[in-house]
């Protein structure tokens, strides 16, 4: 039986056969963990990018993006919260009141973009929420502001900081405000240029009742964005409607090149790992010439011979790719659940808007195609030992066991 034969030579030489089935269950584990870690790195991203500054769906006016003018609010907002907050694939809705502005201390100043909040929505900035609360309704003129504004101006906990921008008429308006919140989030840049207050006291200051300027969109599945949003352009054709994609460019690209990214760093695993399976398989085929050459004389055709170094080649693959994918789906398991921690490069990755702690994650079907993907770089490791097999002489063979 050449399956039979094939598996009892992958252990003439335990030695040489452990090293290789070590080497392919270690690049096997390294290669799917790296994958899962930059995947949840990705995700983790997106994420919190979707949380904090780029809703899935956003409706607004048309004019208000390029003019950013207090006066261009969403009509008849409370008709389109009714009617979105039918469709069954709306998860979240939260509206909010916008301007830019300037933030004032003692100290210093600093442009800012100023977030009108209803107390009664749920709002993601809590989640970051490092001291003090979230504005209330009975408070007048609450904000929180993020750490890194708080340091440049120069303001901590109940200070006072003052907020100028433009009212509907077109006047410079603004306020006194009291800081009750400072956030920290992902993001140094974000904490820097925004803050929030309640959407009443931005709305009395600018000169509105109680319209908002966004609605923003939480969906079931991000990835249908596109679709939904084309529906609720044909729905309100008079409103400003655009996606995650079309805010954000950059994340869409970052997205679509998740998948691309985690097979690349796999293939350059496999690719150092077929060559040492080839440079071993290669040895094994040298040191035996005689015996291959004297089963070639004594009967045994081309193919059954190709066929048994094949199967020792798969055999010495795959006999490392479960365990290493068990030990890398474990691996994988454990620190979905406990994160990664990268505090130690905070500052670093928040200026890039990424979080400090990572949860590597990898989808099912990935297993799989790494099992398939492995399978088939043993399969072509295993092609040049087999020919070599091929040219060998019976007859030259025989004359050298002489």
């Amino acid at each position: 039986n050449i399956i039979r034969l094939g598996w009892k030579n992958v252990w003439r030489n335990p030695t040489r056969s452990g090293v290789v089935i070590i080497a392919v269950l270690l690049g096997t584990w390294a290669g799917v963990f790296l994958s899962a870690f930059f995947t949840g790195m990705v995700q983790g991203y997106l994420e919190d990018q979707f949380n904090l500054t780029v809703p899935h769906i956003e409706i607004s006016h048309p004019k208000f993006e390029d003019l950013n003018n207090p006066e261009y609010y969403v009509p008849e907002a409370r008709h389109i919260l009714a009617e979105l907050s039918q469709k069954p694939y709306v998860t979240d809705i939260s509206t909010q009141s916008l301007a830019n502005g300037l933030a004032q201390s003692a100290r210093n100043s600093y442009g800012v973009s100023i977030h009108g909040i209803h107390p009664d929505s749920s709002q993601s900035i809590q989640d970051y929420l490092e001291k003090g609360m979230m504005p209330q309704h009975k408070q007048r003129n609450p904000v929180i502001i993020g750490s890194s504004l708080a340091d440049r101006l120069g303001l901590e906990l109940k200070s006072k900081i003052i907020l100028n921008f433009q009212d509907t008429d077109g006047d410079i308006t603004g306020g006194a405000f009291q800081i009750i919140g400072i956030f920290d989030s992902f993001s140094s840049v974000f904490d820097e240029s925004n803050v929030f207050v309640n959407q009443q006291d931005l709305n009395r200051l600018i000169g509105l009742d109680q319209e908002i300027h966004s609605i923003r969109l939480t969906l079931e599945d991000f990835t249908e964005t596109s679709i939904h949003a084309t529906q609720l352009r044909k729905e309100f054709p008079d409103l400003h409607i655009t996606t995650w994609g079309d805010a954000a460019p950059e994340l869409k690209y970052t997205y679509e090149m998740t998948d691309l990214m985690m097979y690349i760093v796999m293939i350059i695993i496999i690719i150092a790992l077929v060559f040492s399976i080839i440079n071993t398989m290669l040895m094994a085929v040298l040191e035996r010439t005689r015996e291959l050459g004297m089963l070639r004389a004594v009967g045994m055709n081309k193919s059954r011979v190709f066929s048994m170094v094949l199967y020792e080649t798969i055999f010495l693959t795959m006999v490392g790719t479960p365990v290493g994918l068990f030990l890398s789906w474990l691996t994988i398991s454990y620190y979905n659940s406990t994160g990664i921690n990268l505090a130690v490069f905070a500052e670093g990755l928040n200026a890039y808007g990424l979080s400090t702690v990572i949860y590597p994650t990898l989808p099912p079907i990935y297993y799989l195609n790494i099992t398939l993907l492995i399978a088939l770089a043993a399969l072509l490791s295993a092609m040049y030992p087999a020919w070599k097999t091929l040219q060998l002489n019976p007859v030259e063979a025989i004359r050298k066991m002489n």
